[in-house]
């Protein structure tokens, strides 16, 4: 563990540049407007606070934060996760600088929703741009728009560049590697999520969960499962011991329909006996006794075994989404009950197909499901768009979810650990380093450390400025690129300047190994990182950063009086 640096309560000293708040216990604060170049400086200090605060924990030898409990007699907290601390801190006074820090503040929650890693290489290089931006318009004259066109031009540049760069990042000791710089030393869990997803594959369905044990397990579920679901009945199962039923070469009927009629089921069941159907599964959103008493007798006289199981999921839109996908995995049609009232015109051929289904009191399983693969295909198209534009961690959770499942690997992981505090903190971090390797995995991986970074100066070298702002705003992204290997180099003890002088003068693709204090070839050394991370970071942190050098002024609302009376 890393030595540890402690935030002191920003709202509680002086910034910068700045005299006290005004506020007053008991009175109200009156509204007022900041303007140029106070702007500037107030929203530079805002940025400064949180990017210093998350500084420390880039690069694989990381200094912690300490954030005080909430509560006087709580420990404080240690983090190494920069939007976890930056989303810890609520607001920091003047309120001028909160502005500023409220800013970075979401382009790092931004960051942490959509990609999940990359947090604190984002901070500095957002600081870096709005610092040296503010030091160009503030000092030199330069126009703030033409500046904000310059970034954007520029970072085209540097994007296509690591584009260029990436290279596929496959095979488990590959992804044990990377795992490894994400898993923050823990190499065990880095070892099983490399298996993991090189068994499943990128898309599979992962779900973590808290083990009862102390150590770490894994567990493979041939094809994919739906939670809140299962069977509908106890009369149904065929394995006692187990409470679970199982059926192969199995027929699937797909609907979200109340079956209260047993009379609704008789056709059914008479079409897909005489069709040579012999183990049929009906899924429906509720299925009454004698419905059930139906099935029951059906399969006591052996002529089509069947099992009733509850749709999965919970709501129309997500009990849609869960037919949606069984229906293109199987080949089935889906009898919506928005579109459909009963199966009056039910056909076998509206039945899928499956080498097996399972269930049992909560769950729903299929394997080798017959559906066509340009249907599925297309839908992963369709899924892999909306999750890319979704606006919510939860949206995209979901979307995520799908695309496993229609994947066809899954898989569980359990952490286990001596307290509910550590278990809940391996558990995130292993969340995190899956959703980084996924991202990995996707786009390709480039020389680590910030070396990526710092090689893409070449292509802004070569990048022609139509005005002088566009050089202006190219030398500003040049220092940002080298930002991260400054703060690297600096939390690991090294001199900063130095080393990135010396990675500049090495080959191509070379990096400072901070473990072993000496330039290495980072491919040959596993010390990649992601590309799609690294654009994603660089995208927040170049429109973050023109944004703040865009604002003119900032107008405050007034504080209301404090009472307390109720």
């Amino acid at each position: 563990m890393g030595s540890s640096s402690v935030i002191d309560s920003p709202g509680k000293r002086n910034l910068p540049g700045f005299g006290r708040s005004g506020i007053v216990k008991g009175q109200p604060e009156a509204a007022g407007v900041l303007v140029q170049p106070e702007t500037y400086h107030a929203i530079a200090t805002g940025v400064d606070v949180i990017a210093n605060a998350v500084r420390p924990t880039l690069g694989p030898l990381p200094r912690l934060v300490a954030l005080q409990g909430s509560k006087h007699d709580q420990p404080p907290e240690f983090l190494d996760d920069g939007a976890t601390i930056a989303r810890r801190i609520i607001q920091i006074e003047p309120r001028g600088c909160d502005v500023g820090a409220m800013l970075i503040r979401n382009a790092l929650w931004r960051m942490h929703r959509e990609v999940g890693d990359g947090t604190a290489t984002l901070a500095v290089m957002y600081q870096t741009i709005v610092r040296e931006g503010v030091r160009r318009i503030v000092g030199s004259g330069c126009n703030a728009m033409l500046l904000r066109t310059g970034l954007e031009q520029a970072l085209q540049v540097v994007q296509e560049y690591i584009r260029d760069a990436a290279r596929p990042l496959t095979g488990a000791q590959n992804l044990a590697e990377v795992a490894r710089g994400l898993c923050q030393g823990n190499d065990e869990l880095a070892a099983m999520l490399a298996e993991i997803l090189d068994v499943v594959g990128h898309e599979g369905l992962i779900q973590v969960e808290k083990g009862n044990r102390l150590s770490l397990e894994r567990e493979y579920v041939e094809g994919t499962y739906w939670k809140l679901s299962g069977w509908v009945s106890r009369y149904l199962i065929t394995d006692l011991q187990h409470k679970r039923t199982h059926f192969t070469d199995v027929g699937i009927l797909v609907s979200d329909l109340a079956i209260k009629d047993p009379g609704l089921l008789v056709p059914v069941l008479e079409r897909c006996a005489a069709a040579g159907i012999q183990r049929l599964v009906v899924l429906a959103r509720e299925v009454s006794d004698a419905a059930i008493g139906l099935l029951v007798a059906n399969n006591q006289r052996d002529t089509i075994k069947t099992l009733a199981v509850r749709t999965p999921s919970v709501g129309e839109a997500e009990q849609a989404a869960s037919m949606e996908d069984i229906a293109a995995l199987t080949g089935a049609r889906a009898y919506a009950s928005a579109a459909y009232q009963s199966l009056a015109d039910f056909a076998v051929d509206d039945v899928g197909r499956a080498e097996s289904a399972w269930a049992t009191e909560s769950l729903f399983g299929l394997f080798g499901g017959k559906g066509d693969p340009r249907v599925i295909r297309q839908l992963k198209r369709t899924l892999r768009k909306r999750r890319d534009a979704a606006q919510t961690d939860l949206e995209r959770e979901r979307l995520e979810a799908r695309l496993g499942r229609l994947s066809g690997g899954t898989a569980i992981l359990r952490v286990g650990a001596a307290t509910e505090t550590e278990a809940a903190a391996l558990k995130e971090t292993a969340q995190r380093a899956l959703a980084g390797l996924r991202h990995a995995m996707r786009g390709g991986v480039v020389a680590g450390g910030g070396a990526a970074l710092l090689a893409a100066q070449a292509a802004l070298r070569a990048w022609p400025c139509e005005r002088e702002e566009w050089s202006a705003a190219r030398d500003i992204l040049m220092r940002a690129l080298e930002e991260p290997l400054r703060a690297i180099a600096e939390n690991a003890g090294a001199q900063p300047d130095v080393v990135v002088e010396r990675v500049k003068a090495a080959p191509t693709g070379s990096g400072y190994d901070v473990r072993r204090a000496r330039i290495v070839d980072m491919r040959a050394a596993g010390i990649v990182d992601s590309a799609l991370v690294l654009e994603r970071a660089l995208q927040i942190a170049v429109s973050g950063a023109a944004q703040a050098l865009t604002t003119d002024a900032i107008v405050h609302h007034r504080y209301p009086a404090e009472c307390l009376e109720p």
